[in-house]
């Protein structure tokens, strides 16, 4: 019996041995199938979904994305480095434009993988853009949307408004639309903006990006719309009958909007507006703007600051703790950009806590993602963590005057905001000024050209006048002339005012 077992359990090993090695042969005689091995925009648009999964609400009470907005100083520098090994490849891969520029600083993507590499690769400015894209019409190759991606998901096409180079287009994608609405909508969170709110949006909506990436931040938020792409007017009658808790304006066409309002024998302040929003020009940051508006609609000022370029959305933003600050100061979303200084001579980095302008490095985008664009405003930054409980930057004092807006009289240097803060410092004197430069001789001309609130007799013109200049001279260094027109002389627009008319010989 014992032999029989022996036989039989050698017979039941043969058989297991005969099977395991017909099992290698037909593995073995099997092809492989290798992993597909992402492309570079794969893992970047990978990279962005996963830092907005599940942002399509809010978190908390009172912040919308508490583990980014409020996250630690080390932690938003591990995400932005995160996305910064990420973004590299993808801007070497998917625009020419940069590629040339890494090769021509002798660089590869992986040669900047920290925030502490990004000096290495050279600013970028809005002159180079525009180099770039008259060589390459329409689009240039400094964005990273092929034909390919455009046709499969291609969103809205936006432009530069053109007040200080030739306008640049961009397309964003709908990747874009996602993350613009989530980023747009984290600010206006921190603005107390809440469903049940409504807002009237004054704007034709034309391709620039802050009234669209405001809207579909609203609608993301269920906050209602008036969509107010009609003339002054109507407006005012969408103001009386549809009674919006918000408005969104240029700073000048809220103080336009107000005087109309009166004029139609409606008090502002009566309204039903409780929060001015701005964007397209500086605000919160110009005192005597702040409170022209504030005091004309009695509502609460907040504004936001981005560039069509690199922050058409999840801009800059002041939260409500922040406007109690003296001065004020503004967030900017460091785990959606990366934000330096630089000193305006150089463009090298200046040192924590010093003026420099600003130069950002947009992590949330596919069609954009700019890396070291220059936008060029002057401000210095606080690290310390707000009173709103965000960890974010602030910019103090908010963004006080671009570079390119800065102008040489005399051998002097004017920001045009320097004179908005003077002129809307006078009560007597209305919300509209222009800067007139002209050449006479040899010499700069410079006059300032406001209006009256009312029907001035002699002497207060004069008076009004006489105050006008010396506070110019007390604060800026510069005697101008000074022409006080009648009110509703000067041009109104929803869009950014033109304040600067420079008519000297040769520029």
């Amino acid at each position: 019996m014992a032999a029989m077992d022996t036989f039989v359990e050698t017979s039941r090993m043969r058989r297991q041995h005969l099977l395991m090695v017909r099992a290698r042969k037909k593995i073995s005689s099997t092809p492989v199938r290798r992993l597909k091995r992402l492309s570079a925009r794969e893992r970047w648009l990978a990279v962005l979904e996963r830092f907005s999964r599940g942002l399509d609400e809010p978190l908390g009470a009172r912040i919308w994305a508490p583990a980014l907005e409020s996250a630690s100083r080390s932690r938003i520098v591990e995400i932005q480095e995160e996305k910064l090994r990420a973004l590299m490849p993808f801007l070497y891969e998917e625009s020419a434009f940069y590629r040339e520029r890494m090769r021509a600083a002798r660089l590869t993507p992986s040669d900047i993988r920290s925030v502490s590499d990004l000096p290495k690769f050279p600013v970028v400015t809005k002159e180079s853009m525009a180099t770039n894209v008259a060589a390459y019409p329409p689009w240039g190759t400094y964005t990273t949307v092929d034909h390919k991606t455009w046709r499969a998901r291609g969103w809205m096409v936006f432009s530069t408004s053109g007040t200080t180079t030739t306008p640049r287009s961009f397309r964003y994608t709908q990747v874009d639309a996602r993350l613009w609405a989530i980023t747009s909508a984290r600010a206006l969170y921190a603005m107390g903006l809440r469903a049940g709110d409504s807002a009237l949006t004054c704007t034709n909506y034309n391709p620039h990006v802050f009234f669209w990436s405001l809207h579909y931040a609203l609608n993301l938020m269920k906050v209602a719309i008036v969509p107010g792409g009609v003339p002054t007017e109507r407006r005012l009658a969408m103001i009386d009958l549809y009674r919006p808790t918000v408005l969104v304006a240029t700073p000048s066409y809220a103080l336009h909007l107000a005087v109309a309002l009166r004029n139609a024998g409606i008090d502002p302040r009566r309204s039903s507006i409780r929060k001015v929003i701005c964007g397209g020009e500086a605000a919160s940051g110009i005192p005597s703007t702040r409170r022209r508006i504030e005091q004309a609609w009695d509502a609460e000022l907040h504004d936001v600051y981005g560039c069509t370029e690199a922050v058409p959305a999840g801009w800059a933003f002041t939260c409500r703790e922040g406007l109690s600050a003296d001065p004020v100061s503004t967030h900017v979303q460091e785990d959606l950009q990366i934000w330096e200084l630089v000193d305006p001579q150089t463009l090298e980095p200046v040192g924590p806590g010093q003026r420099g302008l600003t130069v950002v490095t947009n992590l949330n985008s596919e069609g954009s993602p700019q890396l070291r664009f220059l936008v060029g405003d002057f401000t210095s930054f606080d690290t310390r963590r707000c009173r709103c409980g965000r960890s974010f930057a602030r910019a103090v004092g908010g963004f006080m005057g671009r570079a390119d807006d800065l102008l040489n009289i005399r051998g002097l240097k004017l920001f045009p905001s320097a004179i908005e803060e003077i002129v809307r410092g006078i009560d007597s004197l209305d919300d509209e000024f222009q800067i007139v430069i002209e050449t006479e001789g040899v010499l700069d001309a410079f006059t300032i050209v406001t209006e009256a609130r009312t029907i001035l007799d002699v002497d207060a013109a004069l008076e009004v006048t006489r105050r006008l200049e010396a506070e110019v001279i007390r604060r800026c260094e510069l005697r101008p002339r000074i022409r006080i027109e009648a009110p509703g002389t000067l041009p109104r627009t929803e869009f950014k005012a033109r304040r600067v008319i420079d008519r000297r010989v040769g520029l």
